[in-house]
């Protein structure tokens, strides 16, 4: 059996190509976002295929996607920069997995949100330029060996995570500082409840918060802990982490919510929804839990860069 090389050309696809791989990423198992990062998506596409992507800035998208107003301040509120963020991770991760061979790519470029579409083709085949939406795309910069950088950028991550799971291990050295002292917000990660009543969900229950806890450990700029830990009576923790599972079928849902614990205000909250037939548990976990991870962890990272 013959292998043909595979690589990006900056060609590109018609219209009806990228709504067709639209809607491809958004039905998958392998796309876990919000409902409202599929709204976002949406928009995006086809905001650019409407010719419109001169508006695709951070105030127009907030009042569009994020419902909000007027006084939108992109400075003190990121709701645009980490759903992009989140949206790119998802992107990326759907690309890897149910999306390796698709013929079209879509991708959002760092520190804007004008989304790029490319034409997959064989490495040696002739490279067309496919009328339809030239004129409204900026031309797309070279994307040789995405792939395989995609690749390495996900085995990374997998070491990453190893390494996270024992520095959590170590939490109990004295070295290790549960409460903020250093002026960093506390979060307590409560235990998910678990909706249903069999004992998987229960399980799964579990294992998510686990995940999470470990995600959010990956970030220096917050103090993690969990109820079994707090044995100090001077742990005064800023935010709590709440959420729950349920199953219906092989459908399921998770919610979470990030509460502020001194006039318990819900600073942040979602749903995630993913079909598990014939997916590994441990994976939708990790997807879910990495996925709020990033969320909560965003507004508190000491970065400017635009691109998050």
């Amino acid at each position: 059996m013959t292998n043909f090389p595979v690589t990006i050309q900056p060609s590109f696809p018609t219209s009806d190509d990228i709504r067709e791989q639209l809607e491809r990423i958004i039905s998958s198992e392998d796309f876990i976002v919000p409902d409202r990062g599929r709204r976002f998506l949406r928009f995006l596409v086809e905001e650019t295929l409407a010719g419109r992507s001169q508006y695709l800035k951070a105030f127009t998208l907030a009042q569009s996607i994020f419902n909000r107003n007027d006084s939108f301040d992109a400075q003190s509120d990121p709701c645009v920069r980490i759903a992009a963020h989140q949206l790119r991770l998802a992107i990326e991760r759907y690309y890897l997995t149910a999306g390796f061979a698709d013929d079209v790519v879509i991708t959002i470029p760092k520190g804007r949100y004008i989304p790029i579409f490319e034409a997959r083709v064989a490495k040696d085949g002739a490279v067309t330029s496919m009328g339809g939406v030239e004129a409204s795309l900026p031309e797309p910069p070279k994307r040789e060996g995405r792939l395989i950088r995609w690749i390495m950028i996900g085995a990374s991550m997998i070491v990453l995570a190893a390494v996270v799971f024992a520095s959590f291990a170590e939490r109990k050295n004295s070295a290790i500082k549960l409460s903020a002292n250093g002026g960093r917000p506390t979060i307590i990660v409560e235990r998910f409840r678990n909706l249903g009543q069999s004992i998987v969900p229960d399980e799964v229950s579990r294992g998510l918060t686990d995940e999470i806890v470990v995600n959010l450990s990956r970030f220096k700029e917050l103090d993690v802990i969990v109820p079994a830990d707090i044995s100090d009576a001077n742990v005064d923790p800023t935010y709590l982490l709440q959420g729950s599972v349920q199953f219906q079928n092989r459908q399921m849902r998770s919610t979470a919510r990030l509460v502020r614990k001194t006039d318990g205000v819900v600073v942040w909250s979602a749903n995630y929804d993913v079909d598990t037939e014939g997916r590994r548990m441990l994976d939708v976990e990790a997807a879910i839990a990495r996925s709020i991870a990033t969320a909560i962890a965003s507004p508190f990272r000491k970065i400017t860069d635009p691109s998050l």
